[in-house]
């Protein structure tokens, strides 16, 4: 059987409903390279466990798709998920009450230990550089009807 994600046939807009997933930051990253060669996995969507492990890096390249690779990374640290749940490309991210940056992929190099996420930000910084603290409340945004639905249009 084909995966659909191969195919280009899944988008955000196949998922419907789904709740934020909340992280908490247990280790700090200073760090920064321009020649990472991450490449993102063709899936625009990954579950996460109650105790699995995130790491965070951001890049200011734009454009970015599934399936290929980031070069400009800075790293953010790592998270723990507190609440089990499915974090999809297009989620925002919060440190806080911060908004930080977009998913825009998933690289699974350090699988099993860590799956790493790739955030679009305007400006690539470390964890260091962006002074974020240790237990630090990491979100990243559900999707709720009322996101979606379209005040004033019916249903032709």
């Amino acid at each position: 059987m084909v995966d659909p994600h191969k195919q280009n046939r899944v988008t955000r807009d196949h998922y419907y409903q789904k709740t934020a997933v909340g992280t908490r930051l247990f280790a700090l990253l200073d760090w920064a390279v321009e020649d990472r060669d991450m490449t993102l996995i063709p899936h625009l969507s990954r579950a996460v466990r109650r105790g699995d492990i995130l790491e965070l890096a951001t890049t200011d390249e734009v454009d970015l798709l599934p399936g290929q690779t980031v070069q400009r990374v800075a790293y953010i640290g790592f998270v723990e998920v507190v609440d089990t749940g499915l974090i999809l490309n297009g989620d925002q991210v919060k440190i806080g009450k911060e908004t930080v940056g977009t998913v825009i992929g998933f690289d699974e190099t350090h699988m099993p230990n860590h799956l790493n996420l790739v955030l679009q930000v305007e400006k690539r910084q470390t964890g260091r550089e962006m002074d974020v603290k240790l237990d630090a409340h990491v979100v990243f945004s559900g999707i709720h009807e009322e996101d979606i639905r379209r005040i004033g249009f019916e249903k032709g």
